[in-house]
């Protein structure tokens, strides 16, 4: 629909002009065992793939979006490197698909799809889709979208999770950017829903809100489901070894929702042997916690790690009900 790429940070429009790349073809998605590579958010995956060992299927069909749902797209702006390519910039972002009516006239929800979500097999959509149908079902009433990012991308040792999460990262910047821009631009309120690896998207780009924009409260609400990010990255005080994004949280969202699963077998059998740590995801945000953040514990209510924000068997009427 439109590309936008901001020079630096500033206050206004991020302005630009362009369109759409890609057509998008039929979703499928293949999980491998729990000793290679997992698509850990990979939400809208193909319910009939068989998975080896531990792992779970995720139950029943996810919809299927048309070609055209709206979408803040950064994919192909990295390589398996995690390096910037095409000529786009720390900020750069394209807008894609067809937008209801005028941008602006309601609040925005985008979901933050995980890692290993494939654009060409329409996963990114399926899911930002799925994810509409669901919050409409439970009385939400606005804008859905989906942030989609180069999520299956890097060849690093680690069946290229390490170049994942820096690619999540770096996509931070480029989600604050949209987002103050819809925000400042038609007044209304912006929200993230972020599934797995998109949860550090989300904390990286809470993190560019506050110290690249200085935008105090900018958004409506974080909602992390199923994060793939450490227990103690959501912490005020994580100590002198670990990271820390609580101060963040704090100034760039009202409230932080992190939704988590006890027995989330793709972060505990798969993350936890990438990280050497348990997932927020998993177990919760490790204390002192920021004071706007808020751990809910849904295990009895989501089958799978796949499952988090599907209509019939997920956590969406919770997300919905906790804002």
């Amino acid at each position: 629909m439109a590309r936008h790429s901001s020079t630096g940070c500033d206050d206004g429009d991020t302005g630009g002009s362009g369109g759409g790349r890609r057509g998008i073809g039929r979703r499928s998605f293949v999980r491998a065992a729990a000793t290679t590579a997992v698509g850990v958010g990979a939400i809208g995956a193909a319910s009939g793939t068989a998975a080896a060992g531990p792992l779970k299927d995720g139950k029943g069909e996810r919809a299927e979006a048309p070609n055209d749902f709206p979408r803040v797209s950064t994919r192909d702006h990295f390589d398996d490197d995690a390096n910037l390519i095409n000529g786009e910039s720390t900020w750069s972002y394209d807008v894609e698909g067809s937008w209801p009516g005028s941008w602006g006239e309601d609040t925005l929800t985008l979901l933050v799809h995980g890692w290993l979500s494939s654009d060409e097999d329409d996963q990114d959509i399926d899911g930002g889709y799925e994810l509409k149908l669901g919050l409409e079902k439970y009385g939400y009433s606005g804008d859905t979208a989906v942030f989609t990012w180069d999520s299956d991308k890097g060849d690093s040792w680690d069946y290229g999770w390490h170049d994942a999460k820096e690619i999540a990262e770096r996509n931070g910047r480029k989600l604050a950017n949209f987002s103050q821009w819809y925000s400042r631009k038609y007044g209304v309120n912006v929200r993230w829903v972020a599934h797995s690896l998109g949860a550090r998207v989300a904390l990286f780009g809470m993190k560019s809100l506050h110290e690249d924009y200085g935008h105090y409260k900018l958004l409506d609400s974080v909602s992390l489901v199923g994060g793939a990010v450490e227990e103690d990255d959501v912490s005020t005080d994580a100590g002198w070894w670990d990271s820390e994004y609580g101060q963040h949280i704090e100034y760039a969202t009202q409230e932080l929702n992190n939704f988590h699963a006890s027995d989330d077998e793709v972060l505990e059998w798969i993350y936890e042997t990438r990280e050497w740590d348990e997932a927020a995801g998993l177990s919760g945000g490790d204390s002192p916690l920021p004071y706007n953040y808020t751990d809910y514990d849904v295990t009895d209510v989501v089958p799978t790690h796949y499952d988090y924000l599907v209509r019939d068997y997920g956590c969406i009427s919770e997300v919905v009900r906790r804002w």
